[in-house]
């Protein structure tokens, strides 16, 4: 069975074969495709969306995904030839010597940036002889990677014993209570691969501190925004704890029923996302959030919101009370069992932000009757496949 597979990050084709290819119907994205120069003619074969970059590897060479820390012990245990391709960053330790790069039996390509102490760096040629170089010369400081969602807190400011330079590969956010006279003294700079959340009286602090901002994100809450991690369900009980509060969310939030317009006391809502709420409570939901990129989807007295997979029988559908607003946030199968007349009379409005799989045909016309919002996707169950799909990969070797 063929797969097909969302992100690859490293796609090694050193070992790979015409019949090995054949198991992959198609890779979206590839960061980095590695391959011998014998097996070139494999890569048109390729069914790929995006390609990064190809890199061909003569003979010997040895694979590292992931950053390479290399010291004196590191160089002096070496009794013979080493060829490494380094996927990632290499960190040359302050105490190599000049005379061990020159004499040394490792060669490197590398893929990532290379920090090297700033008197080495007119060495490195002696261990690393082809392509570019990407050399981030250092002195005193710190040298510290993260990786994945990290988040910057006073704790791990104080746990180093001298300023730093921070790399992180993912997400960064920074602490709401960070210490900003910390961050000066302790960070000697800071590089972010991917996204930054942090807070607007923090802003201009961090980019004294950015080594570069083409390579991130950056997404800046307003001061005296209460941040919402999660999705959040709002009802009369739980409202008073949001009493006065500038809510700041990537996550929907959802206010039931039960919450009136004298109860509702939500200062503001700064959201990326969505909001469901009452019909008698949309107006002021927008004067709460007068961000244009926020969907406020209203219901006049029932709704359901669907974040999972779910299928609906026309049984399923005829118990519902009455007409229902119906949010669709993951997948939602109508199936064959389920008729115009009995869609149209139950589902009073439909969002799709997710995905709708309807596998009577004849159900189309009245579905497009109901359809209030749509950012997902519709489709009919001739459009489904065998799924047999991966999301991302950080190595694929094939």
């Amino acid at each position: 069975m063929s797969q097909r597979i969302g992100n690859v990050g490293l796609l090694n084709l050193m070992n790979a074969t015409e019949e090995s290819l054949q198991n992959v119907e198609r890779i979206e994205n590839i960061g980095m495709v590695l391959y011998p120069k014998e097996k070139a003619h494999l890569l048109p074969k390729l069914n790929a969306g995006n390609i990064g970059q190809c890199v061909e590897l003569p003979e010997g060479y040895q694979v590292v995904n992931s950053n390479l820390h290399v010291d004196q012990a590191y160089f002096q245990s070496l009794t013979e030839e080493v060829k490494l391709f380094v996927n990632g960053n290499l960190i040359v330790d302050r105490n190599v010597q000049a005379d061990e790069l020159k004499n040394s039996l490792l060669e490197l390509r590398v893929s990532g940036s290379i920090y090297c102490p700033a008197h080495l760096t007119g060495s490195l040629f002696h261990i690393i002889s082809h392509g570019a170089m990407d050399v981030e010369s250092y002195r005193e400081e710190q040298l510290r990677f993260e990786n994945g969602h990290f988040e910057l807190t006073n704790a791990y400011l104080h746990s180093a014993d001298r300023t730093m330079r921070l790399t992180v590969n993912g997400k960064l956010r920074l602490d709401e209570d960070l210490d900003m006279d910390l961050f000066q003294k302790k960070i000697h700079q800071i590089d972010v691969n991917g996204k930054v959340m942090l807070y607007e009286s923090q802003e201009a602090h961090f980019y004294k501190k950015s080594g570069s901002l083409t390579s991130s994100k950056v997404e800046v809450i307003p001061d005296g925004y209460l941040q919402l991690k999660k999705q959040v369900r709002v009802n009369s009980r739980s409202i008073k704890r949001f009493k006065g509060k500038k809510l700041y969310t990537n996550k929907p939030v959802i206010i039931e029923a039960d919450v009136t317009r004298e109860a509702f006391s939500i200062a503001g809502i700064h959201s990326t996302s969505i909001v469901v709420c009452p019909e008698e409570l949309e107006d002021l939901v927008y004067e709460t959030a007068p961000l244009l990129e926020t969907e406020v989807l209203s219901y006049e007295d029932r709704f359901l919101y669907l974040e999972g997979e779910e299928r609906w029988t026309n049984e399923q559908l005829e118990a519902l009370a009455q007409p229902t607003a119906c949010i669709v946030e993951g997948q939602l199968t109508l199936d064959d069992s389920v008729t115009p007349e009995v869609l149209s009379s139950k589902i009073k409005s439909l969002d799709i932000l997710g995905v709708v799989t309807v596998e009577n045909l004849s159900l189309k016309g009245s579905l497009q009757q109901v359809i209030r919002v749509n950012t997902g996707m519709v489709k009919d169950a001739g459009m489904k496949t065998e799924d047999s799909s991966l999301g991302n990969l950080g190595e694929l070797m094939l």
